[in-house]
């Protein structure tokens, strides 16, 4: 009866470390890719808007006042 005590609390230590072990994993692979995706949202939404989400700087009034010095691929 002992040993089989001792059998079934290793296992589920056993499985609690791994499952802890993967929502770390997890969470730091969801913060990379969150890192890697959110330059590409502001752009998408800086396109879409036709002004700079950071500093609200509107494209639209820019572009017909002859102003060719601004390069919206840099964004």
């Amino acid at each position: 009866m002992g040993m089989m005590l001792y059998i079934t609390i290793g296992m589920l230590l056993a499985f609690l470390l791994g499952y802890i072990w993967g929502q770390h994993r997890g969470w730091l692979a969801g913060c990379s890719e969150t890192e890697a995706a959110i330059p590409l949202k502001m752009r998408q939404q800086s396109l879409e808007q036709g002004k700079c989400v950071i500093c609200d700087e509107c494209w639209m009034k820019l572009a017909g006042d002859n102003n060719n010095s601004r390069d919206l691929g840099t964004l």
